[in-house]
């Protein structure tokens, strides 16, 4: 008799047990809910702060506006893939994007823009930046790096650009910024013909395909011509490499038009 008596009691003391828990289950998920909603009314689980870095032409408006991130939206809803997508996909000039997010509210913007190797001159003396791909970025008219960067006033083949871009991004620097001047004008036997206008006074004839190993010459080219005392002239740096002063040119176009005449 004694033995049952006790089982009830077990019985009762078990589900008092299991009555607290769910009691306390429940207080935790109510505090749980209440610290939620609070943190979501909160400024905390906004976005308070958007910074950009990066940009060179691309005005850092327009890295954020592309982003879709605002000021005040939810931080957790922020997702950063999405984000880089949308401002690659939107600003031709950017090359890669990075989204970084660190608590509370910030979110950080790091952007490298294409490279630039010239600027093309439209018929009205505008410049725009042209990329190592041969995209000409009419969205940036005029930008800041315009000193530095050989400008295309002429060009006959659109279809020849992105060939001849990647060669300005393949010679080297120096001697890239001593061009001055870049026009495509071909000729019966060299439809990739390119004349370029040099700061130190040289005009160099030479070619699209293997352009910049042509130009690796330039320098030794033109010290070799200046101890002989030649400082202008025509350079033709091709398969077959010489120099024509501008002088003799000159006479000869004389003699032609002296046996016309």
């Amino acid at each position: 008799m004694a033995k049952l008596e006790k089982v009830p009691h077990l019985r009762q003391e078990k589900r008092k047990k299991n009555t607290n828990r769910q009691l306390l289950g429940l207080m935790l998920l109510f505090f749980l809910v209440v610290l939620l909603v609070l943190f979501f009314r909160s400024s905390m689980s906004r976005v308070q702060d958007i910074s950009v870095t990066g940009t060179e032409i691309v005005k850092a408006d327009e890295v954020v506006q592309q982003s879709q991130v605002k000021l005040n939206m939810q931080y957790l809803f922020v997702d950063t893939d999405k984000v880089a997508a949308s401002i690659k996909n939107s600003i031709p000039a950017i090359d890669t994007v990075r989204v970084e997010k660190s608590f509370p509210g910030k979110v950080r913007i790091i952007v490298k823009e294409k490279q630039r190797v010239a600027l093309w001159m439209d018929g009205r003396g505008t410049l725009y930046p042209v990329t190592a791909m041969g995209d000409i970025l009419k969205e940036y008219a005029n930008p800041r790096d315009s000193v530095d960067k050989p400008i295309i006033r002429q060009w006959q083949t659109a279809a020849l650009l992105p060939k001849f871009a990647v060669e300005l991004a393949k010679m080297d620097q120096g001697i890239r910024q001593q061009i001055s001047e870049i026009s495509h004008q071909p000729s019966a036997s060299d439809p990739e013909r390119v004349i370029l206008f040099m700061k130190d006074g040289y005009e160099v004839h030479t070619t699209v395909t293997d352009f910049a190993r042509n130009m690796a010459w330039y320098p030794s080219f033109v010290q070799s011509l200046k101890r002989e005392g030649r400082v202008e002239g025509i350079i033709n740096l091709s398969e077959v490499k010489w120099f024509e002063p501008y002088k003799q040119q000159q006479q000869q176009k004389q003699g032609e038009s002296d046996k016309k005449s």
